[in-house]
C-alpha cells in the first residue's frame, strides 16, 4: 500500500511489477490486492494501462483499517471460549489485560495514515541517499 501511496494518482501500478519491487510472491500478493479492492481501498483497471492504484487518498487509511481488513482485528489468544466454571483469577486478569493491550493497539494502528507512512518511508530513502560510504 505504501508503494501504491507513494505512484502517482493517475498512473495504476501492475501487479507484477508491485511484486518484483517489494519482493512478494505474485499469487500472495494478488490475494492481498483482492482483499483490499473488495475492501473499497483499491481501484483496478484492466488492459494495457491497467492496474492498481488507491480509491481515495493516503490520509484517508490508517494502518488499522487496513490490518482489520486484511487479518481482522489484532487480538492476543487466551481463555476467551472457556466456561465460566473454568476461570481462574489469573485467566480473568490475563482477559482484562487483553482487552487494554487490543483496545491499545487498535488507538496507535487507527492514529497511523497510510501517508505518514510514506512520509516515513521517503525520509529514510532520503537520509540513505546522502551518506557517503568509503
Amino acid at each position: 500500500m505504501v508503494r501504491l501511496a507513494q505512484c502517482d494518482a493517475n498512473t495504476p501500478m501492475r501487479s507484477h511489477d508491485l511484486a518484483e519491487l517489494e519482493h512478494l510472491p505474485r499469487k500472495f500478493l494478488e490475494s492481498i490486492l483482492l482483499a483490499l479492492r473488495r475492501g473499497g481501498f483499491l481501484e483496478s483497471r484492466v488492459g494495457s494501462r491497467g492496474g492498481y492504484q488507491l480509491s481515495r487518498r493516503a490520509r484517508q487509511i490508517s494502518v488499522g483499517d487496513l490490518l482489520r481488513r486484511l487479518e481482522g482485528r489484532l487480538t492476543i489468544k487466551d481463555n476467551q471460549n472457556l466456561p465460566a466454571s473454568e476461570l481462574s483469577a489469573g485467566n480473568v486478569a490475563c482477559r482484562l489485560i487483553n482487552e487494554r493491550l487490543t483496545d491499545a493497539t487498535d488507538k496507535v494502528l487507527d492514529q497511523i495514515t497510510l501517508e505518514q507512512l510514506v512520509e516515513h518511508v521517503n525520509l529514510v530513502a532520503a537520509r540513505n541517499q546522502s551518506m557517503y560510504h568509503i
